[in-house]
């Protein structure tokens, strides 16, 4: 990332291409035709998947109609990456070449996994143990092993091997010294060898995959890709992006700005400086409302408005009364329920779930905000055998509430004892305070998932139940004022049944900022 910022601030403005100017904000887009059914180039598609919405058909025809930038929005259960690989095999149809790029490895092998079976020239750059063993053999590491010119550089590499051991064999100084000078020359030998089959396997495959940072590596060194597209833009730094950007001519994002932001752990993170150095070199002015937290996703949609996104509207995961309070808080009220999903409970889970209160709702809400549940910092709770917990303490300043676990211990038992398999129920909190203190439900449940609110993003349970801890006299509700928060970024594989809430209200406030939103 430093590397290519410097190379950024060093490119003189004559040398930027249109499209960086645009990402700049130097220029506007190209404009798009305002209906695209009607438009030459992209109006006629003859699509690869025939089960598309209209939204997502129209998300694919605005990417391939943009000239410079395209955002497809992709709320929670729109089926984002569903769209990604239909507009990919679209792409590869008009003969271009594609470099395709996440914040995370499992960002990028979840493309993988779903382009592979299309057969498609592909390349997944990364180190091996790093990537999901269903996508290995589309890694480089393996390809240069398994490829033709790869068993020439395995063949170099076993006569290097038999020349060194025959050194331990040879006592005569002269064969030595000519051992060595072949040794020497096999080594150069392997390394162009490697080199070479390295750079023919990127080169001839039309579509690579890597993580933002992957990107950079010295296999993509020099290489031009027609397209780069970047997966959950919204969860990445502006600064990986550049990565890859600076090798393309066209940059498609998608992603959920309204879902939660990068993780940013820099205490400094809300004063960025201009990086005009002060009288003693050590800082610049600050940069108001400056921070790593606004992502290159956000930045664009500021510059350039509405005009360069296309929002995907049906969601594929959540019953219809779960969606709604999203949908018009945060979606201007144009998500829909899919057919599928949008009346669907526990009690139709494909096994025998009684009907009881908890099975035949989709949406529960617990009221604990009282002076019977407060919730506790870390300083104000023993820990283990009477020792005093401080803020200094692993959790820090955390926050528990000992009473609320207890009603998630409560309802939970419910659920099982209404026959929801505990493999298919996650408690999900945002403090890890309160995780530890839910932690022995791990026994007592053999199966269920315990998560933060932000490690259980891209996990799939039919039951969810949340736990909000905050309960106060004076209605604080900390960074769970924040609506991203519990606006969460899952990438479900199927529709997800219930969401079972065990929440609290900070205040009782009408317009509660997370009442009713989606897991």
């Amino acid at each position: 990332m430093n590397a290519t910022m410097e190379r950024l601030a060093k490119m003189e403005e004559r040398e930027y291409s249109p499209f960086i100017r645009v990402l700049f904000g130097l220029s506007s887009p190209s404009p798009v035709p305002a209906d695209l059914e009607k438009d030459e180039e992209v109006g006629a598609i003859e699509w690869v998947d025939m089960t598309l919405n209209d939204s997502q058909k129209d998300a694919i025809q605005f990417a391939l109609a943009s000239r410079e930038i395209a955002l497809i929005h992709g709320p929670p259960g729109t089926g984002k990456t569903h769209t990604l690989i239909e507009l990919i095999l679209q792409l590869l149809k008009q003969n271009l070449r594609i470099l395709v790029c996440g914040p995370s490895n499992i960002s990028v092998d979840n493309i993988v996994e779903r382009l592979a079976p299309h057969k498609v020239p592909l390349i997944r750059l990364g180190h091996p143990a790093r990537l999901l063993p269903s996508v290995l053999n589309h890694s480089l590491d393996v390809l240069t092993r398994t490829s033709e010119a790869g068993a020439i550089v395995k063949d170099v590499r076993a006569e290097m091997d038999a020349k060194q051991a025959s050194i331990r064999k040879t006592r005569n100084g002269r064969e030595r010294k000519a051992i060595y000078a072949e040794l020497k020359a096999l080594r150069k030998e392997y390394r162009e060898r490697e080199r070479r089959c390295v750079s023919s396997l990127v080169a001839g495959s039309r579509v690579v995959l890597a993580t933002l940072h992957g990107a950079g590596g010295f296999q993509l060194r020099d290489e031009q890709f027609d397209v780069v597209i970047i997966d959950e833009a919204s969860q990445a730094l502006e600064a990986q992006c550049w990565v890859p950007l600076l090798a393309a001519k066209k940059a498609i994002c998608a992603g959920d700005h309204l879902q939660l932001p990068p993780t940013i752990k820099s205490l400094n993170s809300k004063s960025k400086s201009t990086g005009t150095k002060g009288k003693d070199g050590t800082g610049g002015v600050p940069i108001k409302g400056a921070t790593l937290e606004t992502t290159l996703f956000d930045r664009l949609l500021k510059l350039h408005g509405s005009s360069i996104k296309r929002m995907l509207t049906t969601q594929y995961r959540m019953h219809e009364k779960i969606m709604r309070f999203p949908s018009d808080e945060l979606y201007e009220g144009r998500l829909m329920a899919a057919e599928g999903v949008k009346a669907r409970l526990l009690k139709e889970l494909p096994y025998e779930v009684q009907e009881t209160d908890d099975t035949t709702e989709p949406l529960i809400f617990i009221d604990t905000q009282g002076g019977d549940l407060p919730e506790k910092n870390e300083d104000e709770q023993d820990g283990g055998a009477g020792k005093k917990l401080t803020k200094s303490s692993l959790f820090g300043d955390s926050k528990s509430n000992e009473m609320e676990a207890a009603l998630v211990r409560q309802h939970l038992r419910s659920l099982v004892d209404a026959g929801v398999r505990p493999e298919d129920i996650a408690v999900v909190t945002p403090y890890n305070a309160q995780l530890a203190i839910l932690a022995p439900l791990k026994e007592m449940f053999p199966g269920i998932e315990l998560g933060s609110v932000d490690g259980f993003q891209g996990r799939e349970k039919e039951a969810v139940i949340v736990s909000l801890v905050r309960s106060n006299p004076d209605g604080e509700v900390g960074f769970l004022g924040e609506k991203r928060r519990l606006n969460g970024k899952s990438t479900f594989q199927r529709p997800v049944g219930a969401l079972e809430w065990a929440a609290r209200c900070g205040s009782c406030l009408a317009a509660c900022p997370w009442m009713g939103i989606g897991p």
